[in-house]
Order: C-alpha cells, then structure tokens, then sequence
C-alpha cells in the first residue's frame, strides 16, 4: 500500500484516521515517505541490525533515532577502515573496494555498512579474487550483478592501435559467470588508453562510459540478452532518468573548433523517435564539466537472500537529481530535475507521429524554467558531490584571503599546512516531499543553531541560488578541512567520509 493511498484513508473518516495513526506499521510506510523512501518489495531474508526479527514499532523507533542523529550531526559510530583501496562503490548499503597488496591478484571487498549495536568494525560479505585484472567495476545487488571492465594492458593491441572494451559479468555473491547473461564478456572495439571509466546499471540495461583528456564514448548495452543498444563517441557523462531513458551530456564541434555542449534524452528502445537535444550555456569538455548522479538502486526477486542490505529503497515517485558542473573560470553549476526532463521526453515521443514535428533541439532559455537552476560558486569542491534522490551533497570551502588578493581555485583545494580554508558540508535537498503537505505536517528545522549552521545556510542560499530559487532543505554542518573529503550516499542512507583515497573513515547516523 502506498502512502498517498493511506494518506488517502485516513481523511475519508474518523475511524479510519485513528486505524491508521494506531498502526505502526502504516506510520512507517508514512515516515519513510516524507524522506523520499519506501519498503522494499523483494527485501532480503538477511537484513542488517536485526530488522528481519523486530516488529513494526520496533523498526519505527529505530529509524526515528538513526534520523535524529543525521538531523543533529551526531553520529552514533565512528570508524576508519585501514584497506589499501585502488576503487570504491557504494551501493545500497554495501562497500565494495577493489584492493591491492594482500594478494597477488586483483581483490574485490564487499563490506556492510550496516553496523550492529556495540560493534566497532564492519561486516566483511564476500571477498573475491579475480582471475582478470580490473580497472573499473560496479555492481547491482537487486540482480545479483557484478560488473568488471578488464584492464586495458590486458585488450590492446600489439601495435596500440586497437582496444577491446572488455565487460566481465559475473555474479555478485560468487564472482562467477552470471547465468542470467546470454553473454558473459560483453566487447566492443574502441580508441585506446582511455583514462577514466563509468560503469553503472539498471535493471537490464548497463552504460560504461570511457573518457580520456576529451570528450568519450559510450556504450549502452542489454546485459541479459548482449544487445548493443546505443553509442556515443562525443560523450561526456550520462546518467538513468528511467529504466528505458537516459541523458547524455555531448560536446560537438565543427572541425577542431567546440561549438557548444548539449544535453541529448532519449529513449534507448527507439531512439530515432524519442530524442530531444537540450542547449548548456557552458563551454569546454572533461574534464573540464563533469556529471554527477545517483547510483540507481534496484527492487528485484533476484536478489541473492545472504545479502545484508536495508529494507528501505528510494521511492520511485520521488524527485531525483542530475547535477553537471563545470572547473572552468566560470565555475557554473547545473542542478536538473529528472522528472521535468522526462516529460520533455514524453512530449517529443507523442510529437513523434505528427507530420508537424517541430524542431528537438531548444535553447537553454526554452527548456530551463522548473527544470534545471544553475548557480555560480566557485567555492564548491566539485570533486566531491554525491547524490541520493534529490539531494546533493558536497564540501563548500570559503577562502578566507583579503578581497584585493587573487580569488580562490575552483578546483578541490588540498590544504597545506601555511593555508587556512574553512571546510563545510552542505546538503540540498530538492525533494518537495508531497507526503508532508498532505498529513499539513511543518517541515522540521534541520540545522544545528550552536554551530552557527543557520546563518551560514541563509549565506549559501544567497551564493549558491541568487536567481532566488532554493531547495526544500539546505542542511550545513563544519568538516575537518585539512585533507580532501567525499561524500557518498547509500540507499541505506549512510554517509562515507573519505579522508585519503586509502582511509575511508564511515560515519553511521543516517537511515
């Protein structure tokens, strides 16, 4: 039952009001909600702190205190983990590094980030050590989905002039040949020696994007039946508005000259019909813009049932967020709504059978308005944005130099021990959480007055949306500024503070 549908109840009449405000159970369905969550459907026979055996009421007061927590900034543990790491993935609530130095192979790691009360170490799920080399992977809980791309030293050609993008599809709880994949390596021939990759899921659908010091390219596959579905050779980020869409930042140029940067939308499944090409009033290309967006969780049966993920997943009906930003002098942000870019989508779609079809190309003043807001700090480390649903979360660092000096980089400052930088974590929160309007609920304040957060919100407010556009919640508390720090956001709602690429130190106060 969802909570519109009980929402709904409880207005029809008394009797069925206090049913529902009784129930605990309900109230959860409700409280998760308004955090832009919902039960999952296939929920995993092993969940983390002991929710497979408490009741509802049980799980409701749990998740009320994990709240309190994230909403104080108090976490209730604390821990680093000391792994030599070379990558790491965060995915509804697991872990998962690839390390170097305890085996001659390449190792994949999957912790928990879930942790028992009284517990001061995570839970180590698998460990795998590959027969391949790695230089990228991702993987996909709901399907049971481990995604490896083999190591270019291993594909190119004897004469350098020939790379096969190699993706391994292996199973997540046993690292062999997933039997689901028609195809186990899925291979395509492309330039070589990119130098950064991108590989994600959702449901059937895999994109890996391969960039080197210029635009890249991408391709978009089916991963049960090996189908190439779509590529780009201009690419230079991506990201899942549905399980059939996607949107593709594009730089083009006419000879050695950049015209312009573009957003294309389309339809994976018809992408002749469903395609509208979207004006960024920004110039250059990675690394020079980057994409930022939420890893997509999914709700599958085939979920592998030893797997200690959290019963919560974001709701679909919520709204998400894209963001693109840019480290050239400019230093624009863009932050785009997934919901509007999907009915731009839709209405090309139904556009596509009429003899009248008009041009899908529209300038940035055409499609902006509710659908993307654009800031211009220079403060923000763009190195360190995370997403989860609609909220952003990322470090802004105030320079504290005179006016009449140079302004600051706009790249993600390492602090040296001569400089001062005042460090900060700020989270936006984009979700208008329609749930809250419908119970006539107040959103509660959500910043810590005794450390001055609420004032420095109105501040960023000013900075960060000066075209007077704000967030439904901007959230600020104080970081320790003398290394970089990244955040990530799982779907179990826990926050990784990554002090040094080697040293993630975990927090857990979120749901």
């Amino acid at each position: 039952m969802s909570a519109h549908s009980i929402v709904s109840c409880s207005q029809t009449c008394q009797r069925l009001y206090r049913i529902v405000a009784g129930s605990s159970h309900l109230q959860l369905i409700l409280e998760l909600a308004v955090e832009g969550l919902r039960l999952r459907r296939y929920p995993s026979r092993c969940m983390p702190c002991g929710m497979d055996t408490k009741s509802a009421a049980e799980r409701l007061v749990q998740f009320r205190r994990w709240k309190e927590a994230w909403i104080r900034q108090k976490p209730s543990r604390r821990l680093t983990l000391d792994i030599p790491i070379k990558i790491s993935v965060v995915k509804d609530g697991l872990y998962a590094c690839l390390v170097f130095g305890r085996s001659p192979k390449d190792t994949i790691e999957i912790y928990s980030l879930w942790m028992e009360e009284g517990q001061h170490d995570l839970n180590l799920w698998k460990r795998h050590e590959l027969d391949i080399r790695v230089d990228a992977f991702s993987l996909d809980p709901s399907e049971n989905l481990l995604m490896l791309v083999q190591s270019c030293t291993d594909s190119v050609s004897e004469n350098h002039d020939e790379y096969m993008l190699r993706v391994h599809l292996r199973t997540l709880n046993t690292a062999l040949p997933h039997p689901n994949a028609r195809m186990v390596i899925l291979g395509q021939e492309c330039i070589p020696f990119r130098h950064h990759y991108h590989i994600s899921s959702w449901g059937d659908i895999i994109a890996t994007l391969l960039q080197g010091y210029g635009s890249g390219m991408l391709f978009v596959w089916n991963w049960k039946t090996g189908e190439e579905l779509y590529r780009c050779s201009n690419a230079y980020g991506y990201a899942y508005l549905s399980p059939s869409s996607i949107m593709v930042c594009v730089s083009k140029s006419s000879g050695e000259a950049l015209t312009g940067n573009f957003i294309e939308l389309l339809d994976i499944h018809d992408s002749s019909h469903g395609l509208v090409t979207l004006q960024l009033p920004i110039i250059g290309s990675f690394p020079s813009v980057e994409v930022f967006s939420q890893a997509i969780s999914g709700d599958s049966p085939n979920l592998c049932d030893d797997i200690p993920i959290s019963p919560y997943i974001q709701d679909e009906t919520a709204e998400r967020l894209v963001i693109i930003t840019s480290h050239t002098s400019s230093g624009l942000h863009f932050f785009l709504l997934v919901r509007p870019l999907l009915q731009l989508l839709a209405k090309r779609k139904q556009m596509s059978s009429s003899s009248e079809l008009k041009p899908n190309l529209l300038s940035w003043d055409e499609w902006k308005q509710g659908t993307a807001y654009s800031t211009n700090s220079e403060h923000l480390a763009v190195g360190c944005i995370s997403i989860w649903g609609a909220c952003a979360g990322f470090v802004y660092f105030q320079d504290l130099r005179s006016e009449h000096e140079s302004p600051s980089t706009v790249e993600v400052p390492l602090v040296k021990d001569n400089e001062r930088v005042d460090a900060t974590g700020v989270f936006l929160d984009f979700n208008p959480r329609p749930v809250t309007r419908a119970l006539s609920r107040a959103t509660p304040t959500e910043c810590d007055d005794t450390l001055g957060s609420r004032r420095l919100a109105e501040s960023l407010s000013r900075e960060l949306f000066s075209n007077g556009i704000l967030p439904d919640k901007l959230r600020c508390f104080t970081v320790n500024s003398e290394v970089d720090y990244l955040f990530m956001m799982s779907d179990g709602g826990h926050v990784v503070l990554s002090k040094a690429i080697n040293r993630p130190e975990v927090q857990q106060f979120l749901y």
